[in-house]
């Protein structure tokens, strides 16, 4: 019995060269409000791949349609739902720059930043670089658009993501003194705590280990005055150094009295 392998094969070529010519015969030349109704019909059917690619070739075929301004936008969202972030942020990103009065212009740059924390980690042992793209991003459409919804929403997150940076870098510090290279702990817990103040429970814990850490400095510093082990402390002595920690202990007693006086 012959094989109908090759029947079918050769049926479903058919039907795919009939579909996409249907397709191609889709689009009025003469007619962009029809061909941007038909490009947009899989976005909003959630078909996001297929309208990523529709999208496009209406982008192509009427790059001064009034319509393709709103084509840019929905290629962005798709790439977005799609779970294409680099791609969605770049896509917001031309379209802000190109369309900087369009009245969802503030959605568009809210979605920037909203991209890069997609991409970012939760978790804070991470990298927190996307962390801080979105939390610049959506910075600038504060500053921009200081009455916009989307600045609201941004704002709740941009506290968010500081929280999350402020943790990380304190992450960071914890496994230096775990690791007992106490230069960098004090180093790092000091600039933490200098930086994040507005954050009260992880200032007074950063502030304890630099501390702590700086007295150890101190007393390496001591022992082996001309040691390179001290990277960020190579310059002061060890009077100097211990000094620096008796200055911090004054700073986190006052810092807890003040926090205690706050809550009554």
């Amino acid at each position: 019995m012959p094989s109908r392998a090759p029947l079918l094969t050769l049926l479903l070529f058919i039907l795919a060269v009939m579909t996409s010519a249907c397709s191609e015969k889709e689009f009025d030349p003469n007619d962009p409000q029809k061909s941007f109704g038909i490009a947009k019909e899989p976005y909003d059917d959630e078909n996001y791949e297929i309208a990523v690619q529709r999208l496009g070739e209406f982008k192509a075929r009427f790059p001064y349609s009034k319509f393709a301004t709103e084509a840019e936008l929905l290629i962005a969202n798709s790439q977005f739902e799609l779970g294409h972030y680099a791609e969605s942020a770049l896509a917001y990103e031309q379209f802000a720059k190109l369309h900087p009065h369009h009245p969802q212009v503030d959605f568009a740059l809210f979605r920037i930043g909203d991209s890069y924390w997609k991409d970012a980690p939760e978790e804070i042992d991470r990298e927190q670089e996307y962390t801080q793209k979105a939390i610049t991003e959506w910075e600038d459409l504060i500053g921009r658009m200081p009455k916009s919804p989307y600045a609201k929403e941004a704002r709740t997150l941009v506290a968010k993501g500081k929280r999350r940076i402020a943790e990380s870098i304190l992450f960071v510090a914890r496994f230096y003194c775990k690791q007992e290279i106490y230069h960098a702990c004090a180093f790092v817990s000091i600039q933490m705590a200098d930086e994040f103040g507005e954050y009260a429970d992880l200032r007074v814990e950063a502030l304890n280990l630099g501390i702590k850490a700086l007295d150890h400095v101190a007393a390496a510093k001591a022992k082996a005055p001309d040691s390179d082990k001290n990277l960020y402390f190579k310059s002061m002595t060890a009077d100097e150094i211990k000094a620096r920690a008796d200055n911090f202990r004054r700073l986190l007693a006052d810092y807890k009295s003040s926090l205690g006086k706050s809550k009554k």
